[in-house]
Parts: C-alpha cells; sequence; structure tokens
C-alpha cells in the first residue's frame, strides 16, 4: 500500500551501530544493511545496543521490501531487550505490511504499554490497521487521540477528513436502512 508509516529508529553502540542507525532514518538501499550486519557480528556491543541495530537493520530490510528479514531482526531484537519500545512499533509495522493487522496492533498496543515513544505515530499506525479490518470509528479515534499528542500533524489531519467521511457515509448507509426497515 501507499500509505507512510512512522518508524522508530534507535541509537548509541559503535561508529557501526551509529552509522546503521543514520541509515535507518532514510534508508536509500538493502546494501545499507551492511553495516547494521557488521556491528552485530563484530562489534562488542552492548545488549541493549545490540537489538537497536537489529531493530535498525529490520527498519532498512522492511524499506527494501524484505519484509520476513526485518521481521526475523525485530523478533531478535524483542528477545534480546524486550523492554524496547521502539522494536515493537517497528515490527508492528512490518505485521502490518504482511497483513497480519492483529499482531500490529498488538504491537502497536505493547509499545504504548512500554512508554517513551511517540503516540502520534503510534495512533497513526494503529489506525491504518484499524482501517483495514474495516474498524473506520475505532480508526477515527485513534487519529484523534494521535492529533491530541501532536496537533500540528498534517498527516494525522489528512487521514482525520478520509475516514471521517467514510465513517460518515457508514452512519447515512445505516440510516438509510433502517428507513427502508420501517
Amino acid at each position: 500500500s501507499a500509505c507512510s508509516f512512522g518508524q522508530s529508529k534507535t541509537s548509541f553502540g559503535s561508529a557501526n551501530s551509529a552509522q546503521c542507525f543514520i541509515f535507518s532514518g532514510n534508508p536509500s538501499s538493502l546494501s545499507d544493511a551492511k553495516v547494521c550486519t557488521h556491528a552485530i557480528r563484530h562489534d562488542k556491543l552492548s545488549k541493549r545496543d545490540l537489538a537497536a541495530t537489529h531493530t535498525n537493520r529490520g527498519i532498512i530490510l522492511a524499506s527494501g521490501g524484505k519484509l520476513l528479514q526485518a521481521l526475523k531482526d525485530h523478533n531478535q531484537a524483542a528477545r534480546l531487550k524486550a523492554d524496547l519500545a521502539k522494536i515493537y512499533i517497528n515490527r508492528g509495522t512490518v505485521f502490518h505490511r504482511l497483513k497480519e493487522y492483529e499482531k500490529a496492533l498488538s504491537d502497536y498496543q505493547k509499545a504504548l504499554e512500554l512508554g517513551e515513544v511517540p503516540i502520534d505515530i503510534i495512533q497513526y499506525n494503529r489506525a491504518l490497521s484499524l482501517q483495514e479490518m474495516k474498524m473506520d470509528a475505532e480508526a477515527l479515534t485513534a487519529l484523534k487521540v494521535g492529533l491530541s499528542h501532536n496537533p500540528n500533524s498534517d498527516r494525522i489531519k489528512e487521514k482525520i477528513k478520509t475516514v471521517s467521511s467514510v465513517v460518515n457515509g457508514q452512519k447515512q448507509g445505516e440510516k438509510q436502512a433502517e428507513k427502508m426497515l420501517r
């Protein structure tokens, strides 16, 4: 889909892991993942930095369409540092792209519970998954929560307009159906 997801990269560690972090911010090709792989295999990283490097490589792989490989990296990151909320934002995005919307929502919820995450991004991503599940009213609620955390987000404002028109159209259809039943 042409939807734009929020990603949440993490940093620290060695020069290679720092470069991996930078590449994950704007991946240009799958070859960007090589520096991450080098950091994972050869650098003496703390458990947190190793987890962050795995999730950053996962962002790069997902950007290049390698969703199952990205999922493996996010899963490894979660095994290494289960309390790093950003992992769940990124893995949730991969689940969404794999059309596993319930798993995506579960990961977004886990990220919210762990805290210290961009709530507007998580709520936007939740809304995308809820829409795919035909839960437009819930998607609208998620978007409104996201907007309350980032009132200047044009992306959320635009999405609210689109989802609102869908929800209002559904309500109109329900009213017409009720009239026909009378």
